[in-house]
């Protein structure tokens, strides 16, 4: 038995799952393109908005049900008062022949009905392939058509047999639509359809009527009860080589006011088609409202010229298919640039997990499977400029109030999405944060990166990226591995590399302390002695006042008093700094021995559980608890260590045997040599090259136990060189690329997931190897091109 299904499941697909006018007048757009037209012309008609004739016919609807008296004069003039000023005379001209001047309330509903539906009308002119009259049965009328779809396979796979789709970025002559139900778009907009349409050469045009009205009426009706039937009329002669469809939508649902045209201009029509690719990218739409033309505004260059800092991102795949992501962040305010290539490893670990330190209570997908998507997902261009606010207001607010707040009242937003030149909706809307930055700004105690301090774009395309499926309500892509494998790429390149670059750079850029405080103290001494000089002068002049005068003096004492001792505070605040910054390090490796801890602890009381409680066992466990304690001992809070001479080898094979079960564990094999004769002594604070070389021992440990490829044993060397003064750590992990070998040493600069790293790790071990004459660095790139070698030179 076939499936039936009631006319409403229409509606359903037409009226209520497009979510707005804009969007209902965008998938008409896109069907015309689609039919290969060149130029679209749209044009609102509005002789009587929809609000006051929902009233009127409100107010006949009472006025019938009570039977009441209906004074058809002071309702005559009701509906006059309620006729658009602006509206053309030619349409007035029509609604007013038809409505007339009816003397009951019946005549006066049904004429109000017809002069509305006639008079107010918005039209979608398109000069594209038209269709015949055949077509407009077997297509227009066929909910669902494969037509577009199988069109846009054909195209893609013929492209494809030219090009890898990694490889390709090519975007021209592809479908827009594919699902077959762009169409029914129209009756959110009015229930009542015409079209008019027409193929080069016929000698007639075809014409099909439709009317919503029963089905919106009738939840019960039968779609099979809606019968529509196209039918012909002549064209003349000078008509035959024309072509093109023409879409006339009645009954409209809706209000349609020129503020509401200018605001779908702006926010949809003139982002339409890809504005940052070309000005004139949208110029194939004319619009007009009442008879006055609108033009499409295009995307000034010039405010872009004022952005702070431009962020471009690309994920592209080599020629074995493996993806790599491309950032570059410009600080052009600073003059300051930063380009990274991410790959391999580190690429599938920063996709591995959300951009954010907190948990989640649930995991949406499996980590693993999100990385594996990389491979999949295929190739994305991206680019964002950054404006910050707060600095153009005060330094440039002329500016400012000019061009650039405007700009970013239309423009800002985040990335517009576009797919083969065309927009995705509803990325790019201020309502739309589907990459959470503006929560995420909120919650930051530094740098804010929302939305609105954003311009930019994100660009895909059907060839390279064909698992990114729009949803059938226009409102952003389906869920799919693919989609969170680039939301959560998206979110690192914000994040966790441009964020923490403008960040650096400003912290960086800021004036030394020392000229403030250099500053202060010129104003305030020369202030001090101007203050005095005045005071012994009214003095002189006034010597009853002496009394009055000596307070003043005391209190002006107070204050320089007050400025010493916050001179002196000062001084001390880098100190403190520096101690700060040891207890972070600290802090970083009490975390892992906390952890450990907390584990050997477990195990003892597992064994205690299970009967396996012998002395053996306890004296095991007791052996590694004492190793922690030892370790933790050395880490002592800065200003208790003292520089002793140590031999640097004794302190890594104390680390090699604080780590030892952990590599039996996981099964690395950790090689420690002394490579000369003579050892390598040197003056140091012991637990500060405990913390350098933990740290390496702990990035070691993350990447060698998330490889992807487990294949070849995991392997820690560890030479010593006693001539050189060095140590050389390596690993045979998945390497870092040449251009990060500086950037990782960095502050908040790492590629492993949120909760695995903050990327403070290698900034303090740097930090601390340089107090203790050292400096620690990465050198010889491996046959592969990746460096694995960390080298720690004492000068």
């Amino acid at each position: 038995m076939a499936i039936n299904f009631k006319a409403r499941v229409l509606l359903e697909l037409g009226a209520e799952l497009i979510s707005s006018d804009a969007v209902a007048v965008y998938e008409l757009v896109k069907n015309s393109l689609d039919a290969g037209s060149k130029k679209v012309e749209i044009e609102f008609e509005i002789v009587m908005q929809y609000s006051a004739y929902s009233q009127l016919i409100e107010s006949l609807n009472i006025s019938l049900e009570d039977h009441s008296g209906f004074d058809s004069v002071s309702f005559n003039e009701l509906v006059e008062s309620c006729i658009e000023s602006d509206a053309s005379d030619e349409a007035r001209e029509k609604f007013y022949s038809i409505y007339g001047a009816p003397s009951g309330a019946s005549e006066s509903l049904e004429n109000l009905c017809s002069a509305y539906q006639a008079a107010n009308c918005i039209l979608i002119k398109d000069f594209g392939s038209g269709m015949s009259q055949k077509e407009l049965t077997s297509s227009y009328l066929t909910v669902g058509t494969p037509g577009r779809l199988l069109e846009k396979n054909a195209k893609v796979a013929s492209l494809l047999e030219k090009s890898d789709r990694k490889k390709s970025h090519h975007s021209g002559g592809i479908p827009l639509g594919e699902k077959g139900i762009g169409r029914l778009s129209a009756m959110r907009l009015g229930h009542i359809i015409e079209v008019c349409t027409k193929k080069q050469g016929e000698a007639h045009w075809s014409w099909l009527a439709l009317d919503w009205g029963p089905a919106f009426a009738d939840p019960s009706l039968d779609a099979a009860d809606l019968d529509f039937e196209p039918y012909k009329k002549p064209c003349g002669k000078s008509d035959i080589d024309k072509q093109g469809t023409t879409i006339f939508i009645r009954d409209l649902q809706s209000d349609w006011s020129s503020e509401k045209i200018t605001k779908i201009i702006d926010n949809d029509l003139a982002k339409l088609a890809d504005p940052f690719k070309s000005v004139t990218a949208n110029k194939f739409i004319s619009l007009s409202f009442q008879g006055d033309a609108y033009a499409i505004p295009y995307l000034d260059r010039e405010p872009l010229t004022f952005a702070d800092a431009i962020c471009k991102a690309r994920l592209e795949y080599d020629e074995a298919g493996n993806p790599s992501l491309w950032v570059n962040v410009n600080y052009k305010r600073y003059q300051r640039e930063r380009t990274d290539r991410i790959s391999g490893d580190h690429l599938r670990a920063s996709v591995r997990e959300e951009a954010t330190t907190k948990k989640k209570k649930l995991k949406l997908v499996d980590a693993e499977i999100i990385a594996h998507a990389l491979k999949e997902l295929g190739p994305w261009d991206m680019q964002f400029h950054w404006f910050n606010r707060g600095k153009i207001m005060r330094e440039q607010n002329d500016l400012w109030v000019r061009s650039v707040r405007p700009f970013l009242q239309q423009w800002g937003g985040g990335f517009l999405v576009y797919r083969d030149g065309y927009r995705v909706y509803p990325y790019g809307e201020r309502s739309d944060d589907w990459l959470d930055l503006d929560r995420n700004a909120l919650a930051a105690s530094a740098y804010k990166l929302n939305r609105a301090q954003m311009v930019g774009y994100l660009r895909i395309s059907s060839i390279s990226n064909p698992k990114l499926y729009d949803q059938t309500n226009r409102e952003g892509f389906r869920d799919s591995y693919d989609k969170e494998a680039l939301r959560r790429l998206l979110r690192y390149v914000i994040l966790c590399v441009c964020r923490p670059f403008l960040e650096l750079v400003e912290k960086e850029n800021k004036t030394p302390i020392e000229e403030v405080v250099a500053q202060m103290e010129e104003k305030i001494s020369g202030s001090k002695q101007k203050a005095i000089a005045s005071l012994k002068k009214i003095k002189i002049r006034v010597p009853e006042e002496s009394k009055n005068l000596a307070v003043v003096m005391h209190h002006l004492e107070e204050v320089s008093e007050a400025w010493e001792r916050a001179k002196v505070r000062i001084s001390s605040f880098e100190q403190e700094l520096d101690q700060y910054m040891h207890l972070a390090g600290v802090g970083l490796m009490i975390e892992f021995i906390a952890h450990e801890l907390s584990r050997v602890t477990q195990d003892t009381l597992k064994s205690v559980s299970s009967g396996r409680f012998t002395l053996d066992v306890v004296e095991a466990q007791l052996k590694t608890l004492e190793k922690r304690v030892r370790v933790l001992d050395e880490l002592s809070v800065p200003g208790r260590q003292r520089k002793l001479d140590h031999d640097i080898y004794s302190i890594a094979e104390m680390l090699v045997d604080f780590h030892s079960g952990k590599c039996d564990r996981h099964n690395i094999k950790v090689n420690l040599k002394l490579i000369t004769k003579s050892k390598l002594n040197r003056r140091v604070e012991k637990g500060q090259i405990l913390q350098v070389l933990d740290n390496l021992f702990s990035n070691s440990f993350y990447w060698l136990m998330n490889r992807y490829d487990q294949s070849k044993p995991a392997t820690i060397n560890i030479d010593v060189d006693g001539v050189n003064e060095k140590i050389i750590f390596s690993d045979n992990g998945p390497g870092v690329s040449k251009e990060r070998i500086e950037s990782i040493f960095d502050q908040f600069v790492t590629s492993k997931p949120p909760r695995e790293g903050r990327g403070l790790g290698l900034y303090i071990a740097r930090r601390l190897a340089e107090e203790n004459g050292a400096k620690l660095e990465m050198s010889e790139a491996d046959a592969d091109g990746m460096y694995r070698k960390f080298v720690l030179v004492f000068h």
